[in-house]
């Protein structure tokens, strides 16, 4: 079997539901759909039970034990990628649907023809009917890449690492397909992340992968969180909890890759992340703290601006205690 499509779905079966129809509709023969349900509650189990008896055998659902706030993503796609039988293995949330029916046939034909390990395209991200002004993930980087490659037949280029550290994003899974080997070898999603889960693995996957494919087309329909909701991942946890996930990844990468533009890189976006981190909490007046964390992203490069706030913030935190 040439692919796997995993989905981790909770308590959202009929979004499922379109997330499944367009990833059957796909032209490419050599596929599976695995479904992981994330331990989903009271009714919404019954209707995953449905959906399963529906869509069998074509499609593959995983049934995960039952957990107040469930597992998360990453334990959720990793067990649905140890059930999968591909060659390569691609990704769907569930409140998404592909918006190309030649998506894993463009995949198969680049992935194939160059042994490569990873194809990435681009998706289109809605708020409602209104789409969501870029750049966003990947765009822009075929004007990079096509600097020094030419396009196939197919629209598709040969990215290198240096290629993808240059845009200002990262690939979404709904848009990422990865040889199953290797995200087996890298040890798969980080399970201790629950947030931006996807910008660590990419930055493993593409550090070790020999040969990176890019379709700079679009090819899925992201629904932008809400943040006025909380039914998903982005917006079950606050700011300041998603800020700390990403300063764990990116000390993950600065730690542990090899790659010279990957640490500079996860370098320059946690002194923006510390930064954001100081700033919500000047906004809430929690001076100390803030102050501290000024420090930090003081400590990562010389800013005139950021020296005067900081002085500014410690002020704050000594009156405070006064």
């Amino acid at each position: 079997m040439d692919f796997s499509v995993v989905i981790p779905s909770r308590n959202r079966p009929v979004l499922l539901r379109e997330a499944l129809q367009s990833a059957l509709a796909q032209t490419h023969p050599s596929f599976e759909v695995v479904v992981v349900n994330d331990g989903s509650d009271g009714d919404n189990q019954a209707a995953y039970a449905r959906l399963a008896e529906e869509f069998e055998p074509r499609v593959h659902f995983v049934n995960l034990e039952h957990t107040q706030h469930g597992h998360g993503p990453s334990y959720a796609i990793n067990r649905g990628v140890e059930s999968a039988q591909g060659q390569y293995v691609c990704f769907l949330d569930d409140d998404d649907y592909w918006t190309d029916t030649e998506h894993l046939a463009r995949a198969w034909h680049a992935l194939s023809t160059t042994e490569s390990d990873v194809y990435y395209t681009n998706q289109a991200a809605y708020h409602g009917e209104e789409r969501v002004p870029g750049p966003l993930w990947l765009e822009g980087l075929d004007e990079i890449i096509s600097r020094h490659d030419s396009a196939d037949e197919n629209g598709v280029y040969t990215a290198t690492l240096a290629d993808l550290m240059a845009v200002r994003g990262f690939a979404h899974l709904n848009t990422s397909v990865v040889r199953r080997s290797l995200y087996l070898d890298l040890g798969g999603m980080d399970e201790n992340i629950r947030y931006e889960c996807e910008w660590d693995l990419f930055l493993r996957i593409i550090e070790a992968a020999n040969g990176i494919r890019f379709y700079p087309g679009i090819t899925s329909h992201h629904n932008a969180p809400d943040p006025t909701r909380s039914a998903n991942v982005s917006t079950a946890v606050n700011m300041l909890q998603k800020l700390l996930f990403r300063s764990y990844l990116l000390d993950k990468a600065v730690l542990f890759s090899k790659s010279t533009e990957i640490i500079a890189k996860a370098q320059h976006h946690k002194t923006y992340t510390l930064k954001k981190i100081t700033e919500l909490l000047s906004e809430d007046g929690d001076y100390p703290q803030a102050y501290f964390y000024a420090r930090q992203a003081r400590g990562s490069g010389w800013d005139i601006k950021w020296i005067l706030y900081s002085f500014y913030l410690g002020w704050r935190a000594l009156t405070a205690k006064v």
